[in-house]
């Protein structure tokens, strides 16, 4: 139990807890209302009796007291139209007591995290879908990517992520199915890219390609790329199911100037993403090793302090005409 100075205490009641108009009631344990105070007609709960049933003059109260337990919190009570409280009730001295805060602006507050929470949820459920697929256009035009008709040209970081070693895949055991395989892994990784705010873009044979940069973000494109890529990486070395014992991935990032655009395919429309950021990745993935993340020069100049996690690299067997400057991640300690 914090012991705080009643100076300290003092400063509290007049500030932080004065302004979110507290109120209480005692009661006993025959659910006879004792004492109230504070800002009870905020609550509408007034006008209150003392001596008489509390079940009989607030609704919400009704069946919860006596308590059965120490204690009890109920974030968001909605008491009025416009009115939400914070109830706390708890025993003390053979009593009943109980506690209300505002919490309306709170509840404001809650109400648009858990609608973006949804919405995240939903274009969750809409990308994995989609790997593969034709993604429908007026889920992609009007609703989250921002896009000219005619296509543009933006600055992306895009991510190739390649399942190897993947038992009845890469070896020569014959599986029953082994799309079912491919699609636990895919799914599994799919998460990962998607709450780092990635689209995915298509996936080719044990690889996705996501992009990173068209959906609107507070970070720069790379380090969304490189905080996927990273936990892609945790979630193989965990092992936790479908990752199997000898299954790794291997990963790169590359950054620039792309030309992104829907183009009309069949009944629908599907992202297509060209220029030498995406030829890169996907080369440079073919040769890729199991177990490593390689980045290339304009994706680490935008890591800032997430640089100390690279090193200068080469990866031998790329058919690129220039050899590029490329780093590999290794974790700091």
């Amino acid at each position: 139990m914090l012991n705080l100075p009643q100076p300290i205490v003092a400063f509290l009641c007049s500030t932080i807890v004065r302004d979110r108009f507290p109120a209480y009631l005692q009661v006993n344990k025959t659910g006879e209302l004792l004492a109230f105070g504070g800002a009870c007609e905020r609550y509408g709960l007034a006008p209150l009796k003392l001596h008489q049933s509390i079940d009989e003059q607030i609704f919400f109260l009704a069946g919860l007291l006596p308590l059965q337990e120490a204690a009890m919190h109920i974030p968001f009570l909605q008491l009025d139209q416009d009115v939400i409280a914070e109830v706390h009730l708890f025993v003390e001295d053979q009593h009943d007591w109980v506690i209300l805060f505002d919490a309306t602006s709170e509840n404001e507050e809650h109400v648009l995290i858990q609608q973006k929470v949804n919405d995240l949820s939903l274009l969750r459920r809409k990308q994995a879908r989609s790997i593969g697929h034709l993604m429908q256009s007026e889920i992609v035009a009007e609703n989250f990517l921002d896009i000219r008709p005619a296509g543009e040209q933006k600055s992306l970081s895009i991510l190739v992520v390649k399942c190897c070693n993947i038992e009845g895949l890469d070896d020569k055991t014959v599986t029953s199915n082994p799309l079912k395989i491919l699609d636990a892994y895919l799914s599994a990784i799919s998460p990962s890219i998607l709450d780092e705010g990635g689209l995915i873009h298509q996936n080719i044979g044990n690889s996705i390609v996501a992009v990173f940069g068209v959906l609107p973000s507070t970070r720069s494109p790379s380090m969304q790329a490189i905080d996927a890529s990273v936990r892609i990486l945790q979630l193989f070395e965990e092992r936790q199911p479908p990752i199997g014992p000898s299954a790794q991935c291997a990963l790169v990032v590359t950054t620039g100037m792309v030309t992104i655009g829907l183009l009309q395919v069949g009944f629908g429309k599907t992202l297509t993403v060209m220029g030498q950021p995406m030829d890169m990745a996907v080369n440079l993935n073919e040769n890729s090793e199991g177990g490593t993340l390689i980045i290339d020069k304009q994706t680490f100049d935008g890591l800032d302090k997430r640089q100390k996690s690279f090193q200068p690299t080469s990866l031998a067997g790329s058919s690129l005409t220039n050899s590029p400057s490329l780093y590999s991640y290794h974790p700091m300690q």
